[in-house]
């Protein structure tokens, strides 16, 4: 009988991250153990590690066809949407380097039911061809989008090769018609950053999509251009990011507040009450270009959601964090990952993540302070674009009305996508 062998990968995770049962997983013949045993080995794992032990149910996990199934029926179904396994190899390539299989792109349905560009990566083919924020996506392989079509489906598996045809329209009304194979993509993950000139104040402005391993350089090389410009104020653009890396959110809170809370607490780590001795607290870091601001701008959506989530609340203890957009997510806990039998990422959810206050639990989301929708015809960094505009508002002049939020009444791909998909936000 083959050892399982459990080997932990030392990072926190705070992504958004729901339930897969299928999630690209390989086949992985040569260290194949027993079904049974893998089964069990997990179960163990989980009553031992899962933040929500006490409510594991009793199981005979041998029962089950798979790892998956055995987390479907432990996992605490009232609280959480986020325990996962993953193909390890897949998942580690993502966290360390960025990198996917895919497109490049990100989309969200407007109030019209166009199919929009919410966002793309600055050095993918698709980005080369042309393609921005607010281009209409109309037809894939000649299917007709319209609310309900499941694009992902539309698009094939996510392996190099697969082959989609696309007809666009541009923001003037022009078609544009490519095809594209997806391939292995290594992507930034700020997508824009600028200095706003208004009424003699410098405004930074940053899109982040995603808190990975190539955001750590990515922030130091933006926050020392914001440090050259010596801005005034920041507007943090998180609308699409669905999280990441603890260690990386508390780099860029660290670059927003500066020298003065260096070696503050900054977030609070509990575990069950097996792991106790595990629970710690993590500090605020000293950053070179750090900015030392006394309050921050984020712009923020539904799709805004864990490590995202952990900026904004480890902040609040020591500066006004105002939210423009719509609430976020909510998602305050966090994940060990586990490498599994060599094959497998197993993230069942073991932490509660917590500010300096002690304040945290916000499962249905951190409130927005000021209400604006996402002008997905708009490209970032457009002045008319609503949430940035209203955010420029608020800091020129303190204005804090916003507008009725347009919801639209269509289900946002990126709520269909699941495992690290659903992290990624896009395709």
């Amino acid at each position: 009988m083959k050892r399982i062998h459990r080997h932990f990968f030392v990072v926190f995770l705070l992504a958004l991250f729901p339930f897969s049962v299928l999630f690209n997983a390989c086949n992985k013949e040569d260290d194949q153990p027993d079904l049974n045993e893998e089964n069990e080995a997990f179960y163990e794992v989980m009553k031992e590690w899962y933040y929500w032990t006490e409510n594991i149910p009793n199981i005979n996990p041998s029962a089950y066809p798979s790892l998956f199934h055995v987390l479907d029926a432990v996992r605490y179904q009232e609280l959480d949407r986020w325990s996962f396994i993953a193909d390890w190899d897949v998942f580690y390539a993502y966290i360390t380097n960025t990198e996917f299989v895919g497109y490049g792109l990100g989309f969200a349905w407007d109030n019209e039911g166009k199919f929009r560009v919410s966002h793309i990566y600055n050095n993918v083919p698709i980005y080369e061809q042309g393609v921005r924020r607010g281009w209409i996506l109309a037809t894939v392989n000649g299917t007709v989008l319209q609310p309900g079509v499941n694009v992902g489906s539309l698009l094939g598996p996510n392996q190099p090769g697969v082959s989609n045809n696309f007809r666009f329209i541009t923001p003037e009304g022009e078609e544009v018609i490519f095809s594209l194979q997806k391939e292995v993509l290594a992507v930034n993950t700020v997508l824009h950053y600028e200095v706003i000139q208004q009424e003699g104040s410098k405004v930074g402005y940053l899109v982040l999509q995603n808190f990975s391993g190539s955001t750590k350089q990515e922030l130091e090389n933006v926050f020392q251009f914001f440090s050259e410009q010596q801005i005034d104020d920041l507007i943090l653009d998180l609308r699409y990011n669905g999280g990441g890396l603890t260690s990386i959110a508390r780099q860029l809170s660290s670059l927003i507040a500066g020298s003065e809370v260096v070696g503050e607490p900054y977030a609070r780590y509990y575990y069950n009450s097996f792991k106790e001795d595990r629970n710690k607290t993590e500090f605020f870091t000293q950053e070179a270009n750090s900015l030392g601001l006394d309050r921050l701008v984020v712009i923020a959506t539904g799709a805004t959601a864990s490590a995202s989530e952990m900026v904004i609340n480890g902040l609040r203890p020591y500066m006004d964090v105002f939210i423009v957009g719509s609430n976020t997510y909510g998602k305050p806990m966090g994940a060990d990952i586990l490498r599994f039998n060599n094959i497998w990422a197993v993230a069942p959810i073991t932490i509660s993540v917590k500010n300096a206050d002690d304040e945290g639990e916000f499962f249905d989301g951190i409130q927005a302070d000021i209400i604006a929708n996402d002008g997905l015809s708009y490209d970032f960094g457009d002045l008319l674009e609503p949430s940035l505009q209203h955010s420029l508002a608020f800091l020129s002049s303190g204005i804090t009305k916003g507008e009725a939020l347009q919801v639209p009444a269509y289900r946002q791909p990126w709520e269909d996508m699941t495992g690290l998909r659903r992290w990624i936000g896009g395709f």
